[in-house]
């Protein structure tokens, strides 16, 4: 990390400036989203994710016969899966976002002989702690309960989108 921040000081000025704005209010307000979510009651956050797979379902029987309770059945099988989608994506962007405010100084890292995968990984270890935070914070909000599974779920979503990021300024550094 040492490195990351000599280069950080060398880098040039408006780069960084430019960087540290738009990345941190993103991540800042991206933060505050999360939050809020994580701030929901359990019926709010279970109505939340239980519309949304009712949409779904009606959608796909749009395409045929049905009857209300088929919309149902099929969207209480949708909810499970589409919240974990919801956590996966929800810190995979933090993720992003989080690795974002690395990257305009990632090249001048790599230009001083870091190889860039500390920082990935700085972002990734961060993440997880983030999650293992908001987890510890639903647990305080009634009927919403902790799952150190979630916070597995969030940093692999993390590491997921992160891991693609740096593929692609891999592959950028090699052309």
């Amino acid at each position: 990390m040492r490195k990351y921040f000599n280069v950080l000081k060398s880098a040039p000025k408006g780069k960084k400036v430019r960087c540290a704005i738009f990345f941190m209010l993103a991540l800042f307000f991206y933060c505050l989203v999360i939050t809020r979510f994580s701030a929901q009651d359990a019926d709010t956050s279970g109505n939340l994710s239980f519309g949304i797979a009712e949409g779904i379902a009606k959608f796909l029987y749009s395409f045929s016969e049905h009857d209300a309770s088929d919309v149902l059945t099929l969207a209480g099988y949708f909810e499970h899966p589409l919240r974990k989608l919801g956590h996966f994506t929800e810190y995979g962007v933090l993720g992003l976002l989080f690795t974002g405010c690395f990257l305009p100084v990632i090249r001048e890292y790599r230009l001083n002989g870091g190889k860039g995968r500390t920082l990935y990984i700085t972002s990734i270890v961060t993440i997880f702690i983030l999650a293992g935070l908001d987890e510890f914070y639903q647990y305080f909000v009634p009927g919403r309960y902790a799952s150190v599974w979630d916070v597995l779920l969030d940093t692999f979503g993390s590491a997921v989108f992160c891991f693609v990021i740096y593929i692609i300024k891999d592959r950028k550094k090699n052309k």
